[in-house]
Parts: structure tokens; sequence; C-alpha cells
């Protein structure tokens, strides 16, 4: 059975607002419990699992960066606070190349149908004019990539829709997205371990 544009949107919502009440849940449960705090067992977990709890991560990432269940990019703040900053950096920045990849090539194959599944039709026409006007996108983009307010995995979407190639298009997610990333993990990280420390005693 095929769905509708509609009922694809409903979908996709409906998701969203679990993930947003799973994620609220699981926050609490996380700061709760003992057995993820410094000296819990977590830690001890992750070091059995080797070299596949990175890899669980990343496959972790990639999807979070196709569709976002997962609200406000706290997976990255999850690889800041489990593996550290800088191979939480590393991990977040290869899980969305990966998946920022993805999401071009998913929008270059499927195109506005694909895009329409996830943004209404007033946004998507407020971006339709940019798609290919050369610079004035790759402009659009850099500004996306940046500052962590704007929907950048919905511009890689769009970026696969355009005339830009795929070497145009990694360079600038190479060079622009990991800055929005560091800026926007760090800070979260710090914020959610102060209030950890006060509410909980981390």
């Amino acid at each position: 059975m095929t769905l509708s544009l509609e009922q694809k949107r409903l979908v996709i919502r409906s998701t969203t607002i679990f993930g947003v009440v799973a994620t609220i849940l699981g926050a609490y449960f996380i700061l709760q419990s003992n057995y993820f705090r410094p000296e819990g067992g977590f830690s001890d977990l992750l070091i059995n699992l080797g070299i596949f709890g990175p890899l669980i991560f990343i496959l972790v990432q990639i999807s979070q960066i196709i569709y976002p269940i997962i609200p406000l990019g706290l997976t990255n703040v999850i690889g800041d606070l489990i593996f550290g900053h800088a191979w939480g950096f590393v991990f977040n920045c290869i899980g969305m190349l990966i998946g920022s990849s993805i999401n071009f090539f998913l929008g270059r194959r499927f195109g506005e149908g694909f895009l329409l599944a996830f943004i209404n039709d007033e946004t998507y026409q407020k971006y339709k004019e940019r798609i290919n006007r050369g610079n004035g996108l790759k402009k659009l983009l850099i500004i996306g990539f940046i500052l962590p307010l704007f929907p950048d995995d919905i511009f890689c979407i769009i970026a696969g829709m355009s005339k830009i190639t795929y070497k145009e298009f990694f360079k600038l997610i190479l060079f622009y997205r990991p800055i929005s990333l560091f800026v926007f993990t760090f800070m979260s990280s710090n914020i959610i371990q102060f209030f950890a420390d006060l509410l909980f005693g981390w």
C-alpha cells in the first residue's frame, strides 16, 4: 500500500512526538540510575564492546541524520558524554558525514516527493527558488551548516536536488558542519553535566 503525502507526514510527526517523549523519559532514567554514572557499570560495558561500541553509536548517528527520532541533536551530546570530547567529536563527525551524504543522494534520487514528506508546502516553496541559484544556494548551505538552529539535514536533501556536485557538497559539509557540531555539542554537554551535578549529584 502506498501512503499519501499527508499520511507520510502524519507518520513522521507521530514518530517525532514518540521520540521526544522517549528522550525525556530516557534522560530522566539515565540521570536517576547509578548504572550510568562514571563509577557505574555502563563504562565497563563500553570497554567490553570494544570497537563495536563506537560502530553502534555511529550507526545510530547516521540514522539520526537521515531521520531524527531523538530531537535537538542530543545524540551528539550523548556521544560527547560517553566517549569524551575528542573521540565523541570524531565519532559524531563520521556519522554526520555519512548521514549527510546519504541525505544528499536520497534528495538526488527521489527529489521533491521525498523532501515534501519532511516539510510543509510553504517551507518547500521558500527553498524551491534557491535550489538552482548557484552561489545563492551555496551561501544558504554554509549558513545552515554553521548555525545549529537551521534544518541542516533538510538542506542536505535540497542540495541533492540541485545542480551542486557531490564533490562540492562534501567539501561544504566537511569544512562547515563540524564547526556547529563542535560548538553545539561542547556547550550542550557542559550544560547537561552542570544540571546533572546540581540535581542528581553526578
